[in-house]
């Protein structure tokens, strides 16, 4: 892990500070933010002044060598000096890497779920949100609804 200070503001009260955080996160060196991305609480923040809740954005990345991803949250176009065998994803938001590490920490196809998340929203006309792959029920869970998979699209789903 490596830590710096980043600048804030709060995009609520516009109040400025620094904060102490990670930029650089191995995942089977570091369960809690692994689990705190999981759930999708890692890049929040409370503000001390006016006590609303934000993302806080800044360039980090999380580097998992045994499933072979890099996800790096970065206003960059590309990155250089990763491993050349392991997939780099580029993320712009904090909701793109949290989606992309759902995805690739389950060791999805990404355009298999990106596909299906697209084809729900445009029936329930709204955004959701990923949740998981369940292989015994054949089905992928955004939020609280199921979205059944053929088999052959259970197959074709795992990227191991």
């Amino acid at each position: 892990m490596k830590e710096r200070m980043i600048p804030v503001t709060c995009p609520h009260c516009g109040h400025v500070f620094e904060i102490k955080r990670d930029t650089v996160v191995i995942a089977q060196m570091d369960s809690v933010a692994r689990s705190r991305l999981d759930d999708g609480s890692y890049f929040m923040h409370q503000c001390q002044n006016c006590k609303s809740m934000f993302y806080l954005y800044y360039p980090f990345l999380y580097r998992d060598p045994k499933k072979k991803f890099n996800l790096v949250l970065t206003e960059k176009k590309s990155i250089d000096n990763l491993c050349e065998d392991e997939q780099v994803v580029l993320c712009h938001s904090v909701s793109q890497f949290l989606l992309a590490f759902k995805i690739y920490d389950q060791c999805l196809d990404p355009k298999m779920v990106l596909v299906k998340k697209k084809q729900l929203e445009k029936k329930l006309n709204r955004s959701v949100k990923f949740d998981y792959f369940d292989m015994k029920n054949h089905c992928l869970w955004f939020e609280d609804i199921a979205v059944s998979l053929t088999e052959k699209e259970c197959k074709e789903i795992l990227i191991l």
